[in-house]
């Protein structure tokens, strides 16, 4: 494993780690994983029944096997025989899960594909107006000094190219070959639009094991599955992110 892609796992999970730290009901990161591994094994029970009992008529045996075990889970879904995953136990506001997650992003450069377009855009200004660096000698006793040029343009290189080639003088000819380089340029930048580093860490907290930000949908299931009555303060979650309010 590279030293970069363990790195974004550490990030990965570190970022989770901040997301729970302000989620409601709170729950210490450590007990959450504790959560989420207990309920791995049943789901993977229940997996395992589901499978049997699909290939009841094939084994026999072994659904006759997970019947008794599992008397109560014929004919229902993971949801009723095991539960919600225990995300969905825990609310975190979608504006402040976003923050958190692009503070990580921006900290560890995954966006690199802004980073692109933006090159580009520079490279297509730069052909319009190009410059280089100059150095202007010194005169009448003054030191010689950095200094800039401007070169001539695209368009006007490349006029000068068919010049020299015999072709006709067209400065039109030339505008098209610049725009057929812009187009590949924009090209480029939108088919390099799929930044792996990015897509991994997004999967990875947006659709891993994050807290819910269905505030309604979290105190449904603690009621329902867990049959506790609870209350999620949006408010007191923004304070202890953002800090108290100033006067």
């Amino acid at each position: 494993m590279s030293k970069r892609r363990e790195v974004l796992e550490c990030a990965s999970v570190e970022c989770m780690k901040e997301l729970y730290s302000y989620a409601q009901p709170h729950i210490e990161w450590e007990d959450f994983l504790d959560e989420n591994m207990k309920y791995s094994i049943e789901y993977n029970k229940w997996e395992n029944f589901n499978k049997s009992y699909h290939n009841r008529e094939k084994d026999p045996k072994m659904w006759e096997q997970y019947k008794t075990t599992f008397p109560d889970w014929e004919n229902k879904s993971m949801k009723e025989c095991v539960g919600p995953a225990p995300y969905s136990f825990y609310y975190l506001p979608q504006t402040i899960f976003k923050d958190i997650v692009d503070s990580y992003i921006s900290a560890y450069k995954l966006d690199s594909q802004q980073e692109l377009l933006d090159t580009i855009e520079i490279l297509k200004d730069y052909c319009e107006k190009p410059i280089i660096d100059k150095w202007i000698e010194g005169e009448n006793g003054f030191p010689g000094h950095r200094g800039y040029d401007h070169p001539d343009n695209l368009v006007t290189e490349i006029t000068k190219i068919l010049a020299d080639n015999h072709e006709a003088l067209n400065i039109g000819e030339a505008e098209k070959l610049r725009d057929k380089f812009f187009e590949f340029l924009d090209m480029a930048g939108n088919f390099y639009n799929w930044n792996r580093e990015l897509n991994s860490f997004n999967t990875t907290v947006y659709l891993g094991a994050s807290p819910n930000s269905n505030k309604e949908a979290v105190i449904s299931n603690w009621k329902e599955f867990r049959n506790k009555d609870i209350e999620i303060d949006d408010k007191q979650i923004e304070l202890e992110y953002y800090g108290e309010e100033e006067d």
